[in-house]
Formats: C-alpha cells, sequence, structure tokens
C-alpha cells in the first residue's frame, strides 16, 4: 500500500466529534495542565520526548539517503550492498495491475554523508558512486530525476521508556529506528492499537498507561535495535568482503 493512501484513510477514520488544532508548540507543559493524557506522536524529533525525557535528543548516523520514484518499470526487485553504501528497487504500490495505470518504480539508496545544494548534484554524486556496479542499477539511475528525489539523513531515537505519568510516546517519538529492516511505521501502527485496548481494557489512565508500556516498551526496543544492527551490517565498509562471503554462505544452506 501507499503510505499517501494509508494516510488518507486514517485521516478519513478520524471522527468528526475530534476537535483539530493545528499552531506551532514551542512547550508542552501548558498542553498537561488540563489534559488527562498527552500523547506524543511528534516523530524523531519529538517535543513531547525532549520536554519529559532528559538527554533524548536524536541521534545523526552520519548517512545520505536518497529516495524517490521513476517511471519506468522496475529493473528488478532488489536491494543490493555495496562497501559502504546499499541500492534498493521495489515496484510503486499498484505498478503491474491493469486497473493501476502506469507502472512505476520506487527506490532507495544510501551512502555516507555527502549532501549539496542541489539534488541534481546530489544524484551526480550518486552515479558516481555507484554507477557501473550493476546493470539494472545502471538503468534506474538513468531514469530517477531531480524533482522526484528526496534528500534526507538518518536520525534515530535513543533508548526511553515511553511512558512518564500522564505522557505517553508513540511511533517514531518512542523509537525510531534506522529504516533497514521496513518496520518503523508498522511499529508505530501497533503501539496505537495497544494503547487503545489497554485504555479501553483498564480502569484509569495510570493503569492503562503501565499495561501500553509492558506490551510495547521491548518489542519496539528489540526492533530499534534489529534496525541499527542491520543498518550497520548493510553500511560496512572495511568488512564488506566479509560480509558478502558469510551470507553467501548462509545462503549456500538452504534450497536456491
Amino acid at each position: 500500500m501507499a503510505r499517501s493512501d494509508l494516510v488518507r484513510i486514517l485521516q478519513q477514520a478520524v471522527p468528526g466529534t475530534v476537535r483539530i488544532s493545528r499552531r506551532r508548540v514551542e512547550d508542552v507543559r501548558p498542553l498537561r495542565e488540563d489534559a488527562d493524557l498527552l500523547l506524543g506522536a511528534d516523530g524523531v524529533h519529538s517535543l513531547v520526548r525532549r520536554s519529559g525525557w532528559p538527554g533524548s535528543a536524536a541521534r545523526n548516523h552520519g548517512l545520505t539517503v536518497l529516495r524517490g520514484t521513476a517511471d519506468i518499470d522496475p529493473p528488478e526487485v532488489a536491494e543490493t550492498w555495496g562497501g559502504g553504501w546499499l541500492v534498493g528497487i521495489t515496484p510503486l504500490a499498484g505498478s503491474g495491475r491493469d486497473d493501476a495505470g502506469p507502472a512505476g518504480t520506487n527506490w532507495f539508496a544510501c551512502l555516507p554523508e555527502h549532501r549539496t545544494p542541489s539534488v541534481a548534484e546530489d544524484l551526480a554524486h550518486l552515479r558516481a558512486l555507484v554507477g557501473g556496479r550493476r546493470a539494472p542499477i545502471d538503468e534506474l539511475l538513468g531514469a530517477v530525476r531531480a524533482e522526484t528525489t528526496l534528500v534526507h539523513g538518518i536520525h534515530s531515537a535513543p533508548p526511553v521508556h515511553p511512558v512518564r505519568q500522564n505522557v505517553a510516546l508513540l511511533g517514531d517519538a518512542a523509537h525510531a529506528m534506522a529504516p533497514n529492516l521496513g518496520h518503523g511505521a508498522n511499529t508505530a501502527l501497533e503501539d496505537a492499537d495497544a494503547l487503545a485496548a489497554s485504555l479501553r481494557d483498564r480502569s484509569g489512565i495510570p493503569a492503562a498507561l503501565r499495561a501500553y508500556a509492558r506490551r510495547r516498551a521491548a518489542v519496539d526496543q528489540a526492533w530499534r535495535l534489529g534496525s541499527a544492527l542491520m543498518m550497520r551490517m548493510a553500511m560496512m565498509r572495511s568488512g564488506a568482503g566479509a560480509r558478502d562471503r558469510a551470507l553467501r554462505g548462509i545462503a549456500s544452506l538452504g534450497p536456491r
């Protein structure tokens, strides 16, 4: 499912009785004064987390991500690990179906920190770094365009307990992780489901928050740690050869 479709479905499910206010928040303390419960679902740089959990600023991993879409059929579906870089190629959600309109490719790349004021220059650097390694990657890089490419870094949150007094953290605010296991959005949805269930099943908010933390804290932190380890393995430079030999050996033990 395309994330834009998921966001639209979730927004449409919000009851009309919910009051929505959109404004910039610089201090979360006034929000707690008349609230039974404050939920921080405000992302990797969560103001709620930084206000109530000292020393919990997000960590920059010193990597640059380029990602976007290309108006071609996917030349393959794969993630290629090099020596300190990776490139992933997947179909766009819905591509390949007769009723889905033109086919397309979703792609992403990760490399050591290198950003310029120009996306076109960032793409040129990527082509210089990974070009000529594999034909499907070259085909993809020939089709990508600056106007459909995003460039950003990777940040993750330090380990925190997701509940403090009448404040609870959900999603990236609680456990922003590296993208390498592809599970960040899933854990956010699971957090929301677990918190809703805890609030329904328990008498009183303190008991509900304790139940929520029992359900999600260890699981979410395990995903965060696993994602960090996978990122380290995927982005190895000096140890890439040994990594590749080990993975080939593991793969030879199973069916092709």
